[in-house]
């Protein structure tokens, strides 16, 4: 979770931003309220001259007319918004399914000649699956909860103005221009109350040819276990979905906004050593064709309560940046509520992992990366974006 102050500054840009979506896409409300106003204007002083014969009641019931109507207008917006959000979630399920069906008629094809030019040949053991073969791009999202931020990148037509739209398109092409077949994600949750939800999310998306690799597992510097603490408040405020949740570290200390640890439900949990996965699973995976003409991406999205100190430095030092094109996230440092000297390291440890990343690219290194960050909070339903709704219950994409 971000501080106090990064909460408003959030909140108050997505509602700006929401402010111009609506204008954008109905100009003629400002027409409207322009007119409604010089109407008015107008009205109430012919009314006047007319003599005190007309009751006030009059140009109220005018008034209030009019107020019915913008409020009709905007109901009908709101329902045209609604349907062409359908139509554009349709068009993707055409889209993706006239896609599957031209891959696998290519994949039939192709194992089909494979067995024609083996077919004298002695069968060999088949090497261990990796569950990233096929994908040309890699979204890794750390401390996943509900899957919103997974969700974003596949059905950015329902989370339009979430802040990392924008990243993701820097990334993995424009929208309409993406092959999600091809663009797979990796969850890494502990937390066991999430864990049907993101199965849920994993075969809705499978039925469209979408792989979402799913680790009920925390991220860390090591193979272990270790208590994963249900932490749900900020300063006595309820946050909402365990946004707060985490790994619980025995040598820290505890954070100026939390409950007593004794006093937190708790459950053990598996943690795996994030940079293994990365050298050993992600930076191993079959590519596809296509990556002949398209760079492949690895982009990871972490917000992980501060576990991210011995995580990075873990990648540093196993060489696992080499295969990361992109680490946004959210740093645990004293500006987050905390004094201890796990908060200060992390500080340095931002700068320092930042500016390496800078220097990648001005001194143009083969393997770039970027570090940056990043807490896109919109539409989860928790702290100050409660107002807005949880879209975690709208309805995932199916084909």
């Amino acid at each position: 979770m971000a501080s106090e102050l990064d909460f408003l500054v959030q909140f108050a840009t997505f509602l700006l931003a929401w402010v111009q979506h609506y204008m954008t896409n109905s100009p003629h409300v400002l027409v409207i309220v322009f007119l409604v106003l010089v109407t008015t204007v107008i009205t109430w002083r012919v009314l006047r001259q007319k003599g005190a014969t007309v009751q006030p009641i009059f140009s109220i019931s005018l008034i209030i007319f009019i107020i019915a109507g913008l409020c009709l207008e905007l109901i009908d917006d709101e329902k045209i918004c609604k349907t062409q959000q359908r139509i554009a979630a349709s068009h993707s399920v055409i889209q993706l399914g006239s896609r599957h069906r031209v891959e696998l008629v290519e994949r039939i094809q192709g194992e089909q000649l494979d067995v024609g030019n083996h077919s004298g040949d002695h069968l060999t053991d088949a090497e261990e699956d990796n569950p990233l073969d096929g994908c040309l791009h890699v979204f890794v999202d750390l401390g996943s909860n509900r899957g919103i931020q997974i969700r974003k990148l596949y059905e950015p037509h329902a989370f339009p103005l979430a802040p990392v739209q924008p990243l993701y398109q820097r990334f993995f092409g424009k929208p309409k221009e993406r092959n999600l077949r091809e663009i797979c994600s990796v969850s890494f949750e502990p937390s066991s109350k999430h864990a049907s939800g993101l199965q849920e999310l994993a075969a809705a998306y499978a039925t469209c040819g979408i792989k979402v690799v799913l680790y009920k597992a925390g991220a860390g510097d090591k193979n272990t276990k270790t208590k994963f603490g249900h932490f749900n408040s900020f300063f006595g405020n309820e946050i909402g979905n365990d946004a707060s949740a985490r790994l619980i570290d025995v040598n820290a200390t505890q954070m100026m906004f939390e409950e007593l640890h004794e006093d937190i439900v708790t459950e053990e949990v598996d943690v795996m050593r994030f940079a293994t996965f990365i050298t050993d699973v992600v930076a191993t995976r079959k590519l596809p064709r296509s990556a002949k003409v398209i760079a492949p991406k690895v982009v990871i999205k972490s917000d992980i309560e501060g576990a991210e100190l011995k995580i990075i430095l873990d990648m540093v030092v196993t060489g696992a940046f080499a295969h990361v094109d992109n680490l946004h996230m959210e740093w645990h440092g004293e500006a987050f509520y905390r004094q201890d000297r796990e908060a200060q390291m992390i500080d340095k440890l931002s700068k320092a992992i930042t500016d390496i990343a800078d220097l990648t690219h001005s001194e143009d290194i083969e393997h770039k990366f970027e570090i940056e960050e990043m807490d896109d909070e919109t539409y989860s339903g928790i702290g100050q974006f409660k107002p807005w709704g949880d879209y975690s219950d709208t309805p995932l994409l199916t084909c």
